[in-house]
């Protein structure tokens, strides 16, 4: 289980980018001194399913059973697929010149991919962990 509590920790800490990267780190055009665009309504999206991550890594880290971290992991594998697609369901500025062109989304689909293969591979190892008992 130690092992689980180090994917949540990363898990973690992906959600918390998710959460922080509209806003912060690199922002949404609003952000950036231009008028509300579809991309603030994205970044809006983004950060409660970066919430979600979160939430979902507590549950990874606190986890005593294979079984809670299985759903666990399914559940930041979800949002994971979410942070890569809803730039596309939602919309955003499609402009080269706007921050949320070059910055915001490439960065929300790397992170979304990135919390993809941890919750994949954190699926798997619930998987071996309960044949192994």
């Amino acid at each position: 289980m130690i092992i689980s509590r180090k994917f949540g920790i990363m898990l973690f800490l992906m959600g918390l980018l998710v959460l922080l990267t509209p806003r912060y780190i690199l922002p949404t055009c609003e952000f950036e001194g231009y008028s509300r665009m579809a991309c603030t309504y994205t970044g809006t999206a983004e950060m409660f399913i970066g919430a979600i991550v979160m939430i979902a890594a507590v549950g990874m880290i606190l986890s005593r059973t294979y079984e809670a971290l299985r759903w666990s992991g399914l559940t930041t594998l979800a949002a994971g697929i979410a942070v890569v697609f809803v730039p596309d369901a939602i919309g955003y500025c499609h402009n080269s010149q706007h921050p949320c062109n070059y910055g915001t989304v490439p960065m929300l689909r790397l992170l979304g991919a990135l919390i993809i293969l941890l919750s994949i591979a954190g699926f798997i190892i619930s998987l071996k962990g309960e044949k192994s008992r």
